[in-house]
């Protein structure tokens, strides 16, 4: 099934839906006549983009800071309240770095776990009755570095794996409850993340770092997302390069330390 129509008059959380993958997502949630609740910490860019979506009275801005825990049960309690459930979660709100380890401070570890890693169990964990009485998806949006480290994202690749850690539970847990638990891990993708991105010192780095090779486009990222969540996924590996990357990995990990190393300049 397509989600054009699988998610027509449902119910859509999307976390981090202000910019990039998120926003993308919210669009054609949207367009798919889906009643969908925007959470991000930048009110003024969530209402952007209500504005930007065809039927806005269909659209429930909600803004949060994911790695505030009250916050996540509030805004879930919300949309699930205003629309009478909740039917899709997209758990995409992310947080980046680019930092050497050794010079990069604690604090920005303890970040980057709050809003990835915790952010996504905060909106899960909430989330849980009401996708239990619908059914529902669940979908959490990671990073082929959240499956193979890459140097200068220690903090990000770390975080991501414990977010398909989490994933992994939480489908062998749900298994027998008719929740779908699905994963996205896109590979480079231009949305604006690494300019996002922190330093050592947990300031924005305000410049995109240097890629090596193509990057997906966050319209495509969304629809394989969406995609994925309509046909009711396991896990899927954007582009390519990240799919010959995660199984490298397994099959020749020397290799793949070598071009990791040349993948980011």
């Amino acid at each position: 099934m397509s989600y054009a129509t699988a998610f027509a008059n449902k119910v859509a959380l999307v976390t981090g839906a202000s910019s990039g993958i998120g926003r993308e997502l919210s669009l054609r949630l949207g367009r798919a006549g889906a009643r969908i609740g925007l959470l991000a910490r930048s009110a003024d860019k969530l209402a952007a983009a209500r504005d930007a979506i065809d039927g806005g009275e269909n659209v429930l801005l909600l803004p949060a800071d994911v790695a505030d825990e009250a916050a996540c049960r509030d805004a879930v309690d919300r949309l699930a309240a205003t629309f009478g459930g909740i039917d899709l979660v997209i758990n995409n709100a992310g947080l980046s770095m680019y930092a050497p380890f050794a010079e990069t401070e604690t604090a920005v570890f303890h970040r980057l776990m709050d809003v990835n890693y915790f952010g996504s169990l905060y909106i899960a964990k909430r989330a849980y009755p009401h996708l239990l009485r619908s059914k529902g998806s669940m979908v959490f949006v990671s990073s082929v570095v959240g499956k193979r480290g890459f140097p200068t994202r220690s903090g990000y690749s770390a975080a991501k794996f414990a977010v398909h850690g989490l994933f992994e539970c939480l489908r062998t847990e749900w298994a027998a409850t008719g929740i779908h638990v699905g994963i996205v891990a896109p590979g480079f993708t231009d949305t604006g993340i690494r300019a996002a991105a922190l330093s050592a010192d947990g300031t924005i780095r305000g410049e995109d770092s240097k890629i090596r090779g193509s990057a997906m486009s966050a319209a495509d990222a969304a629809e394989a997302i969406l995609e994925a969540a309509a046909r009711r996924r396991r896990e899927v590996v954007l582009t390519p390069a990240g799919t010959f990357m995660v199984w490298l990995n397994k099959l020749l990990p020397g290799l793949a330390d070598r071009l990791a190393a040349r993948a980011i300049g």
